[in-house]
C-alpha cells in the first residue's frame, strides 16, 4: 500500500515501509497513483514540466517513466504501470481510499500534503498538491456526511470504563447529542476520544459576553485551511467572506467591509459560521456548553435543527442556565437531541481506571475503596488525587472542598515566581499569549527575562498546572483556575484584573467587553463603562444591534462622566435614524441640552460635532429642511477643529442637505472633500449617484449605483443601493428591473420604517406606472403610514403625492384633491424641486380635471423653474402643465410646442414614459390643429408599441383606444379591450374609473 497520509511511503504487507523518494520519478508516481483511470502523457508531462515545450516535456516523461519502473521493481510492483499508447495509468492501492471511506483520519493540510515531501525547483507539482489535497478533503467531508449514523471505527480508544458511552456517542445519528455531568466526569476525554480530529469549541466561565467567542478561537487554529477553503473555485464559503471577516479581520486586512444592515448583517454572518465549518468538518465537539455565550449557543440551536452539521457537546447540568435547559429539553422531546449522561464512577469502573491509567501501581483494596469514597467516582478527582498520594490519607472530605485543597497544595508547591504565573493565567480567564502573561508578571523582553520566563513557564508545565492552549497558556483545567483565583487576596486579585486590562487594551484583536469585565474585577466600574461603550461599537459592528443598545443604555444610565453618558445618548439616538425621527431628534436635543456640562474643551468639541451632524440627518429626513440648515452650519464651523476622523461623516450630511437645497455645485464640493476623507472607500459611488441623480444626470446616476451593486453586493446591507436604483430604473422606463430590486429592498430593510416607506412609495409608482392599480395603493398607503410612524413628514407627503397621482390616473380627482390638500398641509413649503414639481404639476391636473380653474402660483413656479437648468423631471412636468393648459384652452399651437417640448427633453434623458406620454399630447394637439387621423395613427403606433413592450399599461390603453376609435380594425379593437380589462384588473370594485379617465389627459408618475 502506497501509504500518503503520513510520510509518504511503500508499506508492503509485513515489511519495513520504504520512503517515497522526493525526485521526479517519486512525484510522477504520485500523480499516477492519484489519478482516477488512464491519464494523457500531455497532461502529466505539462503538470510536471509546465515551462517545456510539449516534444520536451514528452521525452522528460518518458525518462521518467523508465525510472519510475525501475522503483516499482525494486518495490515488487512493476506490472501495475501500464501504457497505452498516449495513455498511462498506475494501479496502486493506497491508505487514502480507507481514510476517504472510514473518515476517521485527521483532515488533510493544504499547505503540508504529503507531508514533509517536496519536490524543490517545481512549482506546480506542489499547486497540484496543494490543489489535489483540497479535492479529496471536499470528498472526505462529503461522505463524512453521508455515513450517519457513524460506524467506522475510531482511531483513539475508548476512556477506560466508558466504552459503552463512547458507542453510544459514536453510533448517534442525532443532529444534536449533549453529555451532561459534573466537572471532571470525564466528558472532555470521552468527546475527544470519539472523534480526535474534530474541531472543539470551547466556553470559559466569565466570557459569556463575547459573541461567538469558541466559534471565532476554534476559526483563528483552523486559519490555513479556512483560507484555503475561501480561495477554492466556487465554494459556497466565497459569498460570505467579508461577513466572515467582520469577527475574524485576518481574512481581509486591507480591505473597508461594507456598512452594515440591522436585521441581515446577523443573518449573514450567523450563515457565514456555518459555512465555514462546513468546509472544515463534518462534526464539531462543544466543550462546557454552559458557558458559551448566547449567539453561540444560538448557533447550534439552530444547527440542531437543520441536517447541515452535526455537534456533540459536553455541559455541567446544574450551571446550565434555566432557559437553555428548557430550549434543549424541546430539542430532546422533538427527535433533535440526544442526551447521554455521564454517571459517576462505581468502585469496580474506578478500579478499572487505575490500572488502565496507572499500570505500574498496585493499588490495594482499601487504597481504592479510599480513592472511590474521596474522589466520588469523578475521573478528574481521581486522577489529581492519585497525583498527590491522596490514597494514603485519611479524613474523609468531600471532593469539593479537598480538591480545592489539593489544588492549593499544588500551586503552593510552585517556586514564588511560577505561582505567580498560574494565578495570572487564572486571572486572564481564556488562553493568553504568553507576552501578556509576562506582562502581568513585569519580565521585560530582554535575554536574561527571556531564560527565566522559560524556565517558570517550564515549571508550571510539568507542575500539569498550565497547559498550551492556542493562543498562548492556560491553567489545564477550570478547578484549578477557580481554586487559584478564590484565593488570590483581593487586592492581588485587583491587580492582576488590572494588568490584563491594561495589556488587552494595546492588543488590536482584544475584545472589549473582555476589557471591559477585568476593569470591573478591579473595582474600577468607571474604567469599566467606557470599555463597554467601545464593546458596544463593536456589537454593532458584528449585528448584535440589540446587545449594543443594552450595553449603551447601561453606560448612559451609571457614566459618572458626563462626555461618556452623552456619547451613549447620542449613540441610542443615532440608532433611532431608520426607526423613529421624532424620538431620536427629542434625544439628540437632550444631549445638547447637557453639553454645556462637558468641562473638557476637545471633548465638548467632538461630541458637537457628532451631535450635529447627526441632527442635520435626521431633520433632512424629516423634512425640515430649514432646522437642518441651522445645525448644518454650525457643523461647518466646527468641521476645521474636527479630528479627522469626523470629517467623513460631517461631509456626508452635508452633502445631503446641499441636494435637498439644490445646491449641486456645493454638493460637488463637499464631495471632494469626502472623498480626500475617505480614499476607495465604495460609498462614494453610492453618494455619486445621488449627486448626479439630484443634478438631472439620470444615467450616470444609474451607472454609478449600478457599479457600486456589482462590484460591493454585500453594501446592499447598510446602503439603500437596490431602492435608490430602483428609482432611476423606474424613469428609465425598466419597470420589471426596478420592481425587482425595490421588493429586495423592502425585504432586505423590514423593520426600518424609514427605508420601508420610501421603497413603498417607490413600488406603488412601478405598479400604477402597470395599471396594477390595488396594489399600487396599498403599497403607497403602507409607505404613508409607515412614514407618520417614524415622524418622516417629508415621506408622508411624497406618499400622498403619490397617491393623488394613482387616483388621477384611476379617474377619481375628487380622491385626488384631498390627497394633495393632505400633502400641502403636511409639508407645503419643501423647498426640493423635484418634490414641489411633482406637488404643482398634480395641482393643476387635479383642478383641471375637475373643471376649475388652476391656481396661478403653482403655474408660476413651474414657469419660472421650466426656464432655468433644472432636473429633466422638473423641465418635463412645466412643459406638461403648459400643454394642459393650452389644451383645456384649445389652443393647439401652444399645446403642439410644449409637447414636443418635452418630447425633445425626456428623449435627451432616456426618460421613455415621458417620451410616450408626450408624443399622446402631440397627437392630442395635431388632432384639434385638425390633422387627419389616417396621418396620425404611425404616431399613434409607435406610441402603441412602446408602452406594450415596457409595460406602461395606461399609456397602451390610450394609444391602443385611439386607434381602435379612429378606423381601428377588428384586432385593433380587441388589443384596445384587452388593455382596458388589464387597467380594470380584478379589483371589487374596480378603482379604474375608464369613463373619468377618458376625459382627461395622460398622466405621468
Amino acid at each position: 500500500m502506497l501509504c500518503l497520509l503520513n510520510l509518504p511511503a511503500w508499506a508492503p504487507s509485513g515489511e519495513a515501509p520504504q520512503a517515497l523518494p522526493a525526485t521526479l520519478p517519486g512525484a510522477l508516481l504520485l500523480v499516477l497513483a492519484l489519478g482516477e483511470g488512464w491519464q494523457a502523457r500531455e497532461r502529466v508531462a505539462q503538470l510536471l514540466w509546465p515551462d517545456s515545450e510539449t516534444a520536451e516535456a514528452l521525452h522528460h516523461l518518458r525518462v521518467n517513466l523508465h525510472r519510475c519502473r525501475t522503483l516499482l521493481q525494486r518495490w515488487g510492483v512493476a506490472d501495475r504501470l501500464e501504457t497505452q499508447g498516449s495513455q498511462l495509468r498506475l494501479e496502486l492501492p493506497t491508505d487514502l481510499s480507507a481514510w476517504l471511506n472510514a473518515a476517521d483520519g485527521p483532515p488533510l493540510d493544504p499547505e503540508d500534503w504529503p507531508r514533509g515531501w517536496r519536490l524543490p525547483g517545481h512549482e506546480g507539482m506542489a499547486q497540484w498538491c496543494a490543489a489535489t489535497a483540497r479535492r479529496l478533503h471536499l470528498r472526505w467531508l462529503q461522505l463524512s456526511r453521508k455515513a450517519q449514523p457513524v460506524l467506522h471505527r475510531s482511531s483513539a480508544p475508548a476512556p477506560p470504563a466508558r466504552e459503552a458511552e463512547h458507542q453510544a456517542l459514536r453510533h448517534s445519528s442525532a443532529p444534536a447529542l449533549l453529555i451532561l455531568g459534573e466537572p471532571g466526569a470525564g466528558k472532555s476525554t470521552l468527546l475527544s476520544s470519539a472523534f480526535p480530529h474534530a474541531p472543539c469549541l470551547r466556553g470559559l466561565e466569565g466570557l459569556q459576553g463575547m459573541p461567538y467567542r469558541p466559534l471565532l478561537e476554534t476559526l483563528r487554529a483552523q486559519l490555513p485551511r479556512l483560507e484555503a477553503a475561501l480561495q477554492e473555485s466556487g465554494s459556497p464559503l466565497r459569498p460570505y467572506r467579508l461577513d466572515l471577516a467582520r469577527v475574524l479581520p485576518e481574512l481581509a486586512p486591507d480591505e473597508a467591509l461594507p456598512p452594515l444592515d440591522a436585521l441581515t448583517a446577523q443573518a449573514r454572518l450567523t450563515e457565514a459560521l456555518t459555512r465555514a465549518f462546513e468546509a472544515l468538518t463534518p462534526v464539531v465537539l462543544v466543550d462546557d456548553l454552559q458557558w458559551c455565550d448566547p449567539a453561540s449557543v444560538e448557533w447550534l440551536l439552530m444547527l440542531a435543527h437543520g441536517e447541515r452539521l452535526r455537534w456533540r457537546g459536553a455541559a455541567r447540568p446544574h450551571e446550565l442556565a434555566a432557559a437553555l435547559g428548557q430550549t434543549l429539553r424541546l430539542l430532546e422531546d422533538q427527535g433533535r437531541l440526544e442526551r447521554l449522561d455521564l454517571a459517576p464512577l462505581d468502585r469496580q469502573a474506578l478500579a478499572t481506571v487505575c490500572q488502565a491509567r496507572w499500570p505500574e501501581r498496585a493499588f490495594g483494596e482499601a487504597q481504592l475503596d479510599r480513592l472511590h469514597a474521596i474522589s466520588a467516582g469523578n475521573p478528574f478527582a481521581l486522577g489529581e488525587l492519585v497525583a498527590a498520594g491522596a490514597e494514603a490519607l485519611e479524613g474523609s472530605a468531600k471532593l469539593p472542598q479537598r480538591v480545592q485543597q489539593m489544588v492549593q497544595r499544588r500551586l503552593h508547591a510552585l517556586s514564588a515566581p511560577a505561582r505567580r504565573v498560574v494565578e495570572a493565567a487564572a486571572i486572564s480567564v481564556q488562553a493568553l499569549p504568553e507576552a501578556g502573561l509576562r506582562m502581568m508578571m513585569g519580565l521585560p523582553e530582554h535575554a536574561e527575562s527571556d531564560r527565566a520566563w522559560e524556565q517558570l513557564r517550564s515549571e508550571a508545565l510539568k507542575a500539569g498546572m498550565l497547559c498550551e492552549r492556542p493562543p498562548g497558556l492556560a491553567c489545564s483545567h477550570d478547578l484549578i483556575r477557580a481554586a487559584t483565583v478564590d484565593a488570590l487576596p483581593a487586592e492581588r486579585r485587583a491587580a492582576l484584573h488590572r494588568h490584563a486590562a491594561l495589556w488587552l487594551a494595546q492588543q488590536a484583536w482584544a475584545d472589549a467587553m473582555t476589557i471591559a469585565e477585568h476593569w470591573l474585577a478591579a473595582a474600577e466600574p468607571q474604567t469599566a463603562l467606557a470599555w463597554r461603550h467601545r464593546g458596544a461599537e463593536q456589537l454593532k459592528a458584528r449585528g448584535r444591534f440589540d446587545e449594543a443598545r443594552a450595553a449603551w443604555r447601561e453606560v448612559a444610565e451609571h457614566a459618572n462622566d458626563l462626555a461618556l453618558a452623552l456619547r451613549a445618548r447620542l449613540e441610542l439616538a443615532a440608532c433611532d435614524f431608520y426607526t423613529d425621527l421624532a424620538r431620536g431628534h427629542a434625544a439628540l436635543l437632550a444631549v445638547q441640552a447637557q453639553l454645556v456640562g462637558v468641562a473638557d474643551p476637545e471633548q465638548r468639541l467632538h461630541l458637537e460635532g457628532r451631535l450635529c451632524g447627526a441632527l442635520v440627518a435626521n431633520r433632512v429626513y424629516a423634512g425640515d429642511v430649514p432646522s437642518a440648515r441651522h445645525h448644518a452650519a454650525r457643523l461647518h464651523a466646527l468641521l476645521p477643529e474636527l479630528p479627522a476622523s469626523e470629517h467623513g461623516p460631517a461631509c456626508e450630511v452635508m452633502i445631503e442637505l446641499a441636494l435637498r437645497d439644490s445646491d449641486l455645485p456645493a454638493a460637488w464640493r463637499w464631495f471632494a472633500r469626502l472623498r480626500e476623507a475617505w480614499p476607495q472607500q465604495p460609498k462614494l459611488l453610492n453618494i455619486e449617484g445621488h449627486i448626479h441623480w439630484f443634478g438631472g444626470q439620470v444615467r450616470a446616476a444609474h451607472d454609478a449605483l449600478q457599479r457600486l451593486l456589482e462590484r460591493h453586493p454585500d453594501y446592499t446591507s447598510g446602503l439603500t443601493v437596490e431602492n435608490d436604483l430602483a428609482v432611476m430604473l423606474g424613469t428609465l422606463g425598466e419597470l420589471a428591473q426596478a420592481e425587482a430590486l425595490v421588493r429586495s429592498s423592502l425585504q432586505r430593510w423590514a423593520g426600518f420604517a424609514q427605508v420601508e416607506s420610501r421603497s413603498n412609495g417607490v413600488l406603488g409608482v412601478l405598479l400604477a406606472g402597470q395599471g396594477r392599480h390595488a396594489e399600487a395603493k396599498t403599497a403607497m398607503e403602507a409607505g404613508v403610514r409607515l412614514a407618520r410612524l417614524q415622524a418622516s413628514d417629508w415621506l408622508a407627503a411624497e406618499g400622498l403625492l403619490n397617491l393623488a397621482r394613482l387616483m388621477l390616473q384611476c379617474g377619481r380627482p375628487e380622491w385626488a384633491a384631498r390627497h394633495i390638500a393632505e400633502a400641502e398641509a403636511t409639508l407645503g413649503d419643501n423647498p426640493e424641486p423635484i418634490y414641489r414639481s411633482k406637488w404643482m404639476l398634480n395641482s393643476i391636473l387635479v383642478a383641471s380635471a375637475l373643471g376649475q380653474t388652476p391656481a396661478a402660483a403653482p403655474l408660476a413656479w413651474l414657469r419660472e423653474r421650466g426656464q432655468q437648468p433644472a432636473h429633466p423631471l422638473v423641465q418635463c412636468r412645466a412643459r406638461r402643465a403648459e400643454a394642459e393648459l393650452a389644451l383645456q384652452a384649445r389652443d393647439g399651437s401652444a399645446a403642439l410646442q410644449a409637447a414636443e417640448r418635452q418630447a425633445g427633453l425626456a428623449r435627451d434623458a432616456g426618460l421613455q414614459e415621458l417620451w410616450a406620454e408626450a408624443r399622446l399630447l402631440t397627437l392630442r394637439a395635431r388632432m384639434l390643429l385638425g390633422a387627419a387621423p389616417a396621418d396620425l395613427r404611425p404616431l399613434a403606433q409607435e406610441v402603441q408599441a412602446l408602452a406594450a413592450a415596457k409595460s406602461y399599461a395606461e399609456l397602451h390603453w390610450r394609444a391602443s383606444a385611439w386607434l381602435a376609435a379612429h378606423d381601428g380594425s377588428a384586432a385593433e379593437q380587441q388589443q384596445a379591450d384587452a388593455a382596458l380589462a388589464l387597467l380594470r384588473g380584478h379589483e371589487q370594485p374596480s378603482l379604474f374609473d375608464a369613463a373619468a379617465a377618458a376625459r382627461r389627459e395622460p398622466r405621468w408618475d
